[in-house]
């Protein structure tokens, strides 16, 4: 194995994309809890359980849609809008909203 074959299959370590399978598997996850989710719509559970399944999936918009439902079901709980504040800011680059939770986690982490 060459040095580009070394460096090259290093790369491929680090990376950690999901497989094929892997991504249906939690395709079909989140297809159940989506089911069970009809079934008690305010369950924080399930929906970190979703949130969970859409970063594996690198769906944005279904991530956010957890965590804001996260914050309404746990107004206590700062892991929420903290996840909101990295995503505001790393993934769709608005400082605006980056701040607003970053400061509602802040505020909830004094507070604990």
């Amino acid at each position: 194995m060459g040095l580009f074959d070394k460096f090259k299959k290093s790369i491929e370590l680090k990376e950690n994309i999901p497989s094929v399978s892997s991504l249906e598997k939690t395709e079909q996850k989140i297809l159940e809890l989506e089911k069970k989710l009809k079934l008690n719509p305010d369950d924080s559970k399930i929906y970190f359980e979703l949130y969970t399944c859409y970063v594996e999936t690198s769906n944005l918009e279904k991530k956010v849609e957890c965590l804001e439902k996260l914050c309404s079901l746990l107004p206590d709980d700062f892991y929420p809008p903290q996840q909101l504040a990295d995503i505001f800011l790393n993934e769709l680059n608005d400082e605006n909203k980056a701040k607003f939770y970053q400061n509602k986690a802040n505020d909830l982490k004094n507070n604990f």
